[in-house]
């Protein structure tokens, strides 16, 4: 099968080296003649790339690995739906470090989408990546994306220096408002104690070095600088609160991380409103 990988940084990459052991013939960034296409840009250039290659998008599934939301704070399935509507859309997420995926480490992903995701399974399962399905595509977005917020707080809390019992009362807190965030749009509550949310929240990532560096003091300006960033995890914390406005729920847990980055409020103060 020829797959197209749109977007090959490092976990774009790792997505082609997976496939090409599978037998599967990669091209990067040309679409013509692919039967799927694997979108690994950063989430706010998603739409802009799929535009660019709109007219050579025919029949094949497009699958997005980018986790985030828009810049106006919409799921990116509800945006697509703008220029894609008749085109199958899938969403592949999990705890799948790029490095450990080339290098073969059993891991685990769902993908979320309609009909077709169990044959896209069957093309793209390996003895070493296990793939779920499910038709939830909600709550899949709003797991993997928000993920990254609770990642950043548990990391402001470790770079603090507070202890294992205070980083299992804010990861217990954000998840908790993150489910209910999707159960409100339109997501199945387990699905967040899936391969997408929770599973991923347990991954040492750039997002939570991230918070430690925060939680040590430094100003975010300072640590975007040294750290190669997409920022996928501050922009989900303004848009999550852009969405909460939209539905009207109070968000407090990321009200109060972003206070912690955008207003310098003290980590003791904002751990202690948590509840």
């Amino acid at each position: 099968m020829k797959i197209t990988i749109l977007g090959h940084g490092v976990f774009g990459g790792a997505v082609a080296t997976h496939l090409s052991r599978l037998g599967h013939e990669i091209e990067v960034d040309k679409i013509d003649g692919s039967e799927l296409i694997f979108v690994c840009t950063p989430s706010f250039a998603v739409v802009p790339v799929l535009l660019k290659n709109k007219d050579k998008i025919t029949n094949q599934k497009i699958i997005i690995c980018s986790k985030g939301f828009s810049e106006d704070g919409r799921l990116l399935s509800e945006v697509l739906k703008d220029d894609f509507a008749d085109k199958d859309i899938f969403f592949f997420y999990g705890p799948t470090i790029a490095e450990e995926i080339v290098a073969e480490v059993f891991s685990g992903v769902v993908l979320a989408g309609g009909e077709g995701r169990e044959e896209i399974k069957k093309q793209i399962e390996s003895e070493n990546l296990i793939v779920e399905t499910t038709d939830d595509i909600i709550g899949v977005q709003v797991g993997a994306a928000m993920k990254n917020v609770i990642t950043i707080f548990v990391g402001v809390v470790e770079g603090a220096k507070y202890g294992q019992n205070t980083k299992g009362y804010i990861l217990t807190k954000g998840l908790q408002e993150i489910q209910k965030l999707g159960v409100a749009l339109g997501a199945d509550a387990n699905t967040f104690m899936g391969l997408s949310c929770i599973g991923d929240i347990t991954l040492r990532s750039r997002n939570r070095t991230l918070g430690v560096e925060l939680g040590k003091g430094r100003k975010l300006g300072d640590i975007l600088t040294e750290m190669h960033y997409t920022q996928e995890g501050i922009a989900s914390i303004k848009n999550a609160r852009i969405i909460g406005k939209r539905i009207g729920m109070d968000v407090p847990f990321i009200d109060t991380l972003h206070d912690i980055i955008f207003e310098e409020l003290e980590i003791d103060k904002a751990i202690r409103r948590i509840r």
